[in-house]
């Protein structure tokens, strides 16, 4: 930490220092002689006074645009949107936005006859790109042109699909018309639109070379955005350095400087903690058993705090590519034959984390949901009469295989390095053993997981997580959202879950309903999921925050998703 602020203190000066003046300098204050001129006291001063923190994620990234590998919380850092959400209260607000169009005030128009709709956002005053240049409802829409082009790798195109045209009749108004009714429409975030500097990018673009235009390096080492931080260090993905933006939308941030290292290995994180060497710990940068040994120790010692969230979920995901897995019986099988709750009361010290669905336990729908759902309890013995129903048996070997000889060989997959993952995958394999089932662990660091031959795919099992937003449903389980070759395999419905009745569920949870109607369509996504079961759930996924003693305003997020970020009020933190 001190070889940290020396090289970002000392070493930012010399820049603006001659060599002769740098070192008389450092010498005169390492002898502790009071002879240095008052400008050059002054500048040591401002130098040691500055603050800075270093912050610990588990993902590389590759971009803080829309695609490839983003973070939320680094994109939250570094950019911002019209609105965003605060993660913890879920409330909606503006950013870049003067305010949130309203139906009240006539800047949201609604036709539920014609199911369009028009917003009208007003752009704050003296908006600045973090390279001064100004801020224009024009970069606003060449953003939406991006998002919108077939040939650029978003993710998610949602919001953009959603808009038929933008308006923009002066440099700080925007003017969206809707295709269809969309229930988000008065709060656009960064995730689903934002703008991009055209004065930057537009001659890219307009070349048409849609590869070339993804892999631009404005994308990450170049980046220039909007948020409390600008960019002025990026080394592939592993570490990211930003600097206070004096002119960010609500003010400077009180610290001047933020260090983003990834280290996704969770021992190595919880060496940092307890070495002093991290001011904050975000995502899963720290094992569930890491956080009771910090609780135990650390944090009893007065040297921080740590929050735990259960923020997303853990899913068991069986293979959409595999045959034997597209029988709903053997599906049920398999989860019939694990013990979650003896799982989750081992990994997670008897802490309450059983899921059943991905739906948080906050939302309104939750209870009448669970009453809904099909659960499927620890019964080894129904495991196998299904399997038997689904033509398995054992053979002599005990193994089991069907009528065409197959054995049932399950390659297991998880992250290398992720211990809570790492512990139920062992559970779950010595369960599926037990039934009859061989299994053949094969972890892989996240780079190869998320390489292109192997991402949004496997041919047996993965666990992993994912958030449980609602608002992210249509990404995570609609049809048109599948991998394929064809989308380079960056869509996020990996289960591969078809069912029309489900899709309408989440096309009309997307439109403009009442709360009433909403908690009714929740419930009856809640009731196809657990009775056709695209994912096997397991737990809550422990969402752990480690906030070292002297930073302050950093909350924990009550869901994950790419509409709630930790960082969201960086601006706000400080180190005292």
């Amino acid at each position: 930490m001190r070889r940290d602020k020396k090289k970002s203190g000392i070493g930012q000066r010399q820049r603006d220092l001659t060599r002769r003046e740098f070192v008389w300098m450092t010498g005169t204050a390492a002898a502790g002689l009071s002879v240095v001129s008052s400008p050059l006291r002054a500048a040591f001063a401002a130098e040691a006074s500055r603050k800075s923190i270093v912050i610990h994620f588990e993902r590389a990234i590759v971009s803080f645009g829309y695609h490839n590998r983003r973070d939320t919380e680094q994109v939250a850092l570094v950019d911002a949107g019209l609105a965003a959400q605060n993660p913890v209260t879920l409330e909606r607000y503006p950013v870049l936005a003067e305010e949130l169009p309203s139906i009240k005030k006539g800047t949201w128009k609604i036709d539920k006859q014609k199911r369009t709709m028009t917003t009208v956002y007003r752009l704050r005053a003296g908006l600045k790109w973090h390279d001064g240049k100004p801020y224009s409802s024009k970069d606003f829409e060449f953003g939406w042109q991006i998002a919108k082009h077939p040939d650029f790798p978003m993710p998610d195109r949602l919001v953009p699909d959603l808009i038929a045209k933008i308006e923009t009749p002066d440099d700080r108004t925007l003017v969206i018309h809707w295709k269809d009714l969309y229930q988000e429409a008065h709060a656009i975030q960064y995730s689903q639109v934002r703008a991009f500097p055209r004065h930057l990018l537009q001659d890219a673009f307009n070349g048409g070379d849609m590869k070339s235009f993804a892999n631009h390096p404005f994308w990450n080492k170049e980046f220039v955005g909007m948020g409390p931080y600008r960019v002025v260090d990026w080394q592939g993905g592993k570490l990211m350095v930003g600097e206070a933006f004096n002119d960010y939308v609500f003010g400077r941030p009180k610290i001047d400087r933020v260090t983003v290292r990834q280290v996704d290995d969770t021992n190595t994180n919880l060496a940092a903690v307890l070495a002093g060497e991290v001011d904050l710990c975000l995502r899963n940068t720290i094992s569930f058993d890491g956080a009771m040994i910090l609780k135990g120790q650390w944090e009893k010692e007065g040297k921080g705090k740590v929050f735990i969230s259960p923020a997303s979920w853990t899913w068991l995901n069986l293979s959409r590519d595999n045959p034997w897995f597209k029988d709903v019986r053997v599906r049920r099988a398999l989860f019939h034959a694990i013990d979650r709750k003896a799982l989750v009361q081992n990994v997670f010290s008897g802490e309450d984390l059983l899921s059943h669905f991905p739906l948080s336990r906050i939302r309104r729908a939750y209870k009448k949901a669970l009453a809904t759902a099909t659960l499927y309890d620890y019964n080894p013995e129904r495991a196998k009469q299904l399997l038997a129903q689904a033509g398995w048996k054992p053979g002599a070997d005990g193994i089991l295989a069907n009528a065409k000889g197959e054995r049932m060989e399950i390659e297991f997959r998880a992250r290398a390095g992720q211990r809570d993952d790492e512990q139920a995958q062992a559970v779950i394999a010595d369960y599926w053993q037990k039934i009859g089932a061989r299994v053949r662990i094969n972890n892989m660091p996240r780079r190869l997981l998320e390489s292109s031959e192997n991402r949004g795919r496997w041919p047996g099992a993965f666990i992993a997580s994912h958030n449980m937003t609602v608002e992210e449903w249509p990404e995570r389980f609609h049809s048109k959202n599948i991998p394929s070759a064809e989308n380079k395999f960056v869509l996020d419905n990996v289960s591969g879950w078809r069912d029309p009745k489900k899709d309408a569920i989440l096309d009309e949870l997307k439109s403009i309903i009442s709360d009433e109607r909403e908690d009714e369509l929740q419930v009856e996504f809640v009731k196809l999921f657990t009775e056709q079961l695209p994912h096997l759930p397991l737990f809550y996924s422990s969402e752990i925050l480690v906030v070292k003693r002297g930073l302050t305003g950093v909350m924990p997020r009550q869901e994950s998703g790419g509409q709630n970020a930790s960082t969201w009020n960086s601006h706000q933190w400080d180190k005292v």
